[in-house]
């Protein structure tokens, strides 16, 4: 894709207000909509800055905050100043692609504003996208892998699938009727794992509280955590700093409604140690969770399948890392290093449709965020603050040890896709 030139100083026609309030607005609805289907900071700047040079004007000033997209745009003498919100954060790959090919066409002069903003609101209707019963059973499918995974018995599988895809579904119509997203998260996690848990006992699984958790491992925000470290290191450390907030308190509301679930179940035996398993059993069942969390995010079905094999990958290598005692960060780690090159390597293939670039990176490395044990050491933390007269100093130090344990795995894990990605860069939109 060739450079677009903002234009000079000199250029005989100047545009008046009203002309640039509707190029404004049309790339402020382009970045809205990358921003709400995934895109980071500087994705969604490029984006609208293409939109604006694409009409022969220049980007003074372009802020990218959590809830607001604030540009300036100046052509000939005249300068104006326009602020949109922004929805809902969520992944919806396909939709992201279309926006960013959008933003190409825009970049060469040959759509009108009026054009662009009909476009946009086209690609939210017309784009494709799967039924969110096949979501829903998908998401269910990989919180059950994750849960093989992590050494839940096979009783659980079952369980597990009918609570994650119950928890989706709740998900799916609370988004839909705009509910606050911590109140979603906190009804999600409580219904989850109460069936996920209750079914399974029902049944005589005797990993019934390792079913819990693994039931609400689709709340586990992944694409914000990776974006949060994302932005910070370019260049962007208030929107960074808010996804990294908004990530923490989704932890939170998620521990909040676990925790009222497992109160239910208190009198569970303490079998939720994770279990050995071989690298072809991790294999599998990561390249399931993987590939579930691909449809999640609206990936194409061809997508999809490289998500499973990146998943595979991940977990082959992860597996392989802890047998030589690397360690759950540093094997997870390195596993995303590799899958991170593997994408890269996809970009390279003669393929004809898009990749994913990071966000297939991430799916692939999804399966490896220990979700089960953020949850382990948020209810720890809980359990110990409750304690008003005799303290459990080991409740603490293993509560703070899992906590540690899963923010050096994510951090090395987000750190890893997002270090590769810098060496070896991509077109951040598609190429005529």
């Amino acid at each position: 894709m060739t450079d677009i030139q903002p234009p000079s100083d000199s250029d005989p026609v100047p545009l008046k207000h009203r002309e640039l309030e509707k190029i404004a607005m049309a790339a402020l609805h382009l970045g809205q909509l990358l921003m709400e289907t995934g895109a980071n900071a500087d994705i969604v700047r490029k984006g609208m800055t293409m939109v604006v040079a694409g009409q022969h004007t220049e980007t003074l000033a372009a802020r990218i905050g959590y809830a607001s997209l604030s540009l300036t745009v100046r052509g000939g003498g005249n300068t104006i100043s326009r602020l949109l919100q922004v929805g809902h954060h969520g992944v919806n790959l396909q939709l992201n692609n279309a926006a960013r090919s959008l933003a190409v066409r825009a970049a060469y002069g040959k759509i009108t504003p009026e054009e662009i903003e009909k476009r946009v609101a086209a690609l939210r209707t017309s784009t494709p996208k799967h039924h969110w019963l096949t979501v829903a059973l998908a998401t269910g499918l990989a919180c059950a892998s994750f849960g093989q995974l992590l050494g839940t018995d096979i009783l659980a599988f079952a369980p597990i699938w009918l609570a994650g895809f119950i928890g989706q579904a709740i998900r799916h119509f609370m988004v839909k009727n705009r509910q606050n997203t911590f109140a979603m998260v906190a009804t999600v996690a409580f219904v989850a794992s109460s069936i996920g848990a209750f079914l399974s006992s029902l049944i005589g699984s005797v990993t019934p509280e390792m079913a819990m958790f693994s039931s609400v491992l689709l709340l586990v925000p992944g694409v914000p955590s990776m974006n949060a470290q994302t932005d910070i290191m370019e260049g962007s450390p208030t929107l960074g700093s808010a996804r990294a907030i908004t990530v923490l308190m989704i932890l939170i509301f998620l521990t909040v409604g676990v925790a009222m679930s497992r109160h239910l179940f208190i009198h569970f035996d303490n079998n939720d140690v994770l279990s050995h398993f071989g690298i072809i059993h991790h294999t599998i069942f990561g390249a399931i969770a993987a590939a579930g969390f691909g449809i999640l995010f609206n990936f194409s079905w061809r997508t999809v399948v490289w998500a499973a094999v990146g998943g595979a990958i991940a977990l082959a290598i992860r597996t392989l890392g802890m047998d030589a005692n690397w360690g759950l960060a540093m094997s997870s780690t390195i596993a995303a290093i590799v899958v991170t090159l593997f994408v890269r390597m996809l970009y390279l293939m003669p393929l004809n449709f898009p990749t994913g670039g990071s966000m297939l990176a991430l799916a692939g490395c999804i399966p490896m965020i220990p979700g089960s044990g953020a949850a382990h050491g948020l209810v720890g933390l809980m359990t110990f603050a409750s304690q008003h007269e005799s303290y459990d100093v080991a409740l603490l130090g293993s509560s703070a040890a899992a906590m540690l344990s899963v923010v050096f795995t994510i951090g090395g894990i987000g750190a890893a896709i997002t270090l590769i990605n810098e060496i070896f860069k991509r077109p951040s939109f598609p190429t005529q």
